[in-house]
């Protein structure tokens, strides 16, 4: 008996002596990595514009993001200190070149960086890895990061395509109000994304199954290239997207709401791919759910949305190829125009969005026990979706009132039924709703983490969605 416990001990010793070989590894790796991209990077930061509007200090900021993140999701995968340090440490460095770069656009424009959606995603982001930061030390969430930080990242990949200049602020936005109204919005929005992220470690933690996250992603990736066909491939199977003006850095217009389209002949369909396979997953994984169950069926699902995995990265790495490969002839004006994704940020928004949650199925589904059983109690994942929300709450109802009265002294209405306060209002009516489900009925549990979900794609589409699909008087927003 004494020799299977002492060889059972060596097996354990030897196994967490490979893990933690492992885990050096990656650590070395990653790091490798930004030092090298930063590395290659200097000829591109080294003199000319970008250090005063904040950009470069982004694009160093968005390396130590990307990198904080894989080592956040391999420490959830082998749970090893080492890793976690390492991500830490990076999104720590991270956030303060990020607050850098907040703070020189700041003295350089003379104004708080709250004025355009530029600016607007410059704070909201930073309002994520702060409140990231807060939770992690306060709470002790060592995963959040694996959610928290990619979503900071993402918003800077974004950034990256947006216009950055600094401009005079038009007489609307020359009010202290402004100030208040879009800070009370984006310590809001950042809030209810710390509830998005703990939803989904709620949902992890209660037991949804890897089949049921895999019929979520998909779906997710479904709508996402659904849309990007429906509105944006034509009948040859040729990408469309605005042309743009590089010398005034705008989208060129043919209408007030109607920009010249510019055919991209072959890059349509890898899109239609992804689209066919995210619906051939969906459907095989509701089949297995529901019709047939059997581990043939969620295997087959498996195999599916591994190969749509791989045509999103095809699609991505052929639009940043196509779109810098420019410009393109246009028959009907018999002349050449050039594309950029700042005229179509949803587009790349889209596409990073849908291969990152793509990725993070996959890393579920590779250490799914090993999250469940590292993860807090239910009680205390439910209870913080609640704090953050119930915090949350009041900065959106102040939002909301210092908009109006900012509003009323502009343009001499509380209310103009704007396609931005509507949405705001509808934002604010969800988590009114969920507040009030959860004091008198009692709502927990996957009610309460379905709502903070539900709630965040509002949030996403109020902030984002309306200001590029619905403009009105917050155009400049």
């Amino acid at each position: 008996m004494g020799k299977v416990v002492t060889h059972t001990g060596e097996r354990g010793q030897a196994s967490a002596a490979r893990l933690s070989a492992q885990a050096g590894w990656i650590l070395l790796g990653v790091s490798v990595v930004v030092l090298t991209v930063m590395a290659i990077s200097v000829p591109h930061l080294v003199g000319g514009a970008g250090w005063l509007t904040g950009e470069k200090f982004l694009y160093l900021a968005l390396i130590a993001y990307l990198g904080a993140a894989a080592l956040y999701v391999f420490s959830a995968a082998l749970r090893q200190p080492q890793l976690l340090a390492g991500a830490m440490a990076l999104t720590r460095g991270g956030f303060l070149l990020h607050t850098m770069a907040i703070l020189v656009r700041w003295a350089s424009s003379g104004h708080a960086p709250l004025s355009n959606i530029y600016e607007m995603v410059l704070v909201f982001s930073w309002g994520v890895v702060a409140l990231h930061e807060v939770a992690e030390w306060k709470f002790e969430l060592p995963f959040l990061g694996a959610i928290t930080v990619p979503i900071a990242a993402l918003a800077l990949v974004l950034m990256q395509v947006l216009p950055g200049e600094i401009r005079p602020l038009v007489p609307a936005l020359q009010s202290t109000w402004l100030q208040i109204h879009v800070t009370l919005a984006m310590l809001s929005y950042a809030g209810l994304t710390i509830s998005f992220a703990v939803a989904l470690l709620y949902l992890i933690k209660d037991g949804a199954t890897t089949r049921s996250f895999l019929s979520w992603s998909a779906a997710l990736v479904l709508g996402v290239y659904g849309t990007i066909v429906a509105t944006s491939v034509n009948s040859s199977l040729a990408l469309t997207m605005p042309a743009w003006d590089s010398t005034a850095r705008e989208k060129v217009m043919l209408a007030p709401r109607q920009a010249l389209l510019v055919p991209i002949d072959a890059l349509g369909w890898p899109f239609v791919i992804v689209l066919a396979l995210a619906a051939a997953t969906l459907a095989l994984s509701l089949l297995g759910t529901f019709f047939a169950p059997g581990q043939r069926w969620e295997n087959l699902a498996r195999r599916t949305f591994l190969a749509a995995l791989l045509a999103q990265a095809l699609s991505l790495v052929l639009l940043m190829l196509k779109v810098n490969a420019g410009p393109y002839y246009v028959p009907q004006y018999g002349q050449s125009f050039g594309v950029h994704l700042a005229a179509s940020p949803f587009l790349l928004a889209g596409v990073v969005t849908a291969l990152f949650a793509s990725l993070a199925w996959e890393v579920l589904r590779w250490k799914y026990d090993s999250l469940v059983a590292y993860l807090p109690s239910r009680d205390t994942l439910d209870g913080l979706i609640y704090r953050t929300v119930a915090i949350s709450f009041p900065l959106l109802t102040l939002m909301i009132i210092a908009g109006a009265y900012w509003a009323n002294r502009t343009w001499g209405s509380y209310w103009s039924w704007d396609p931005k306060e509507d949405w705001a209002l509808i934002t604010w009516l969800t988590y009114a709703g969920y507040l009030h489900m959860r004091l008198t009925r009692g709502w927990r549990g996957r009610r309460s983490a379905y709502f903070a979900i539900i709630g965040f794609g509002i949030v996403m589409f109020t902030f984002f969605g309306v200001t590029y699909l619905l403009p009105g008087l917050h155009a400049y927003a």
